[in-house]
């Protein structure tokens, strides 16, 4: 039962989320704006969201020194983003750290620790993402002060996470200390909380591999902005930038929140709400956020299998694998694979 809790979960929040997105729809409408899809712009944004995949990889490659070849590296991510896109408890993650622990010169644990850095980087970009999204659109001035907030708060998270890196040990004192005043917390439990990322954050001590991994953070990001804009013209024909930065910050946002594999449910209510609230037609948009959703499904799932072949490996026996080290995990690397 506690195995599958999670699980149930998820589906109830992917339904819930569904319904928030596709209540009273006019789904004529959304098959109409379907159709109506122009398709240089469609294939262009499939390629578009292939690149922003390469820049992943190359990042991942980045952060682990070199000691994992660039093109091994992109297939891999590639391949872990397939176990994720249809498997629960992001199995992806464990699945290429396991493999890419099969390469010499390389260990799970050090794969593992470089994906818990690849989040946290990721966390802190996001919430730059929607701090620029917020600042950029028209909104009151409480709003837009908001938003310059989490700009800023960003950054803080950063030097944070570059001090952690740096000296691990005391970093984790500090911060379980820190959130041991939260009631019902305590500092054991904390310290039991941070330390998986606080770990992580080791295979970035030198400063150079920390500011080109999160460099690498940032184009990757880019990439991701301009596969969105480029998805967004398939549907209309002008589109501000900051639109799309609006969109993907509310879909960074919406794959963070617990639900079925592939983030199916949240991203879609995500994107629907933000773009609908600055006034895009309903319907349009609910065809935009579905094929938006569905191209990186297909793309990255592609790219996976790809990478699965290239591997002469099962997805079963991948996936078991995968599942039983995450159910039989010392305690430092299950809290890296939760985390």
């Amino acid at each position: 039962m506690k195995r599958w809790l999670p699980i149930l979960i998820g589906l109830i929040i992917t339904a819930l989320a569904l319904v928030l997105a596709f209540q009273n729809t006019d789904f004529a409408a959304v098959l109409a704006a379907m159709r109506a899809i122009k398709p240089g712009w469609a294939v262009a944004g499939l390629a578009a969201v292939a690149i922003s995949a390469s820049t992943r990889g190359a990042r991942w490659s980045l952060l682990l020194e070199g000691r994992l070849k660039l093109v091994d590296a992109f297939w891999l991510w590639t391949l872990g983003f397939l176990f994720n896109n249809v498997l629960p408890f992001k199995l992806g993650e464990v699945a290429r750290a396991v493999l890419a622990g099969r390469r010499p010169g390389m260990s799970f644990g050090a794969a593992l620790s470089s994906v818990v850095v690849e989040r946290l980087f990721d966390m802190v970009a996001v919430v730059m993402l929607v701090g620029i999204a917020i600042v950029s659109q028209p909104l009151p001035d409480w709003a837009k002060q908001a938003g310059a907030v989490m700009g800023v708060g960003a950054l803080g998270a950063l030097v944070a996470l570059a001090v952690a890196a740096r000296n691990p040990q005391g970093a984790l004192t500090l911060g379980s200390q820190l959130i041991g005043w939260v009631p019902r917390m305590g500092s054991e439990r904390a310290r039991a909380l941070l330390a998986p990322f606080v770990e992580g954050l080791g295979g970035v001590r030198d400063w150079r591999t920390f500011a080109g991994g999160f460099g690498m953070t940032l184009v990757a990001w880019v990439a991701s902005i301009a596969a969105m804009w480029i998805m967004m013209m398939v549907f209309w024909d002008s589109v501000p930038l900051k639109d799309a930065v609006l969109a993907l910050s509310a879909a960074g946002l919406g794959v963070t929140v617990p639900s079925a594999p592939s983030s199916v449910g949240p991203y879609e209510a995500a994107v629907i709400a933000v773009l609908t609230a600055i006034q895009y037609d309903r319907a349009t948009t609910q065809a935009f956020a579905v094929v938006a959703h569905a191209a990186i499904f297909v793309v990255t799932s592609a790219l996976g299998l790809i990478g699965l072949l290239r591997e002469g490996v099962s997805f079963g026996q991948i996936a078991r694998e995968a599942q039983d080290v995450r159910s039989h995990a010392p305690e430092g690397e299950a809290g890296k694979i939760r985390s």
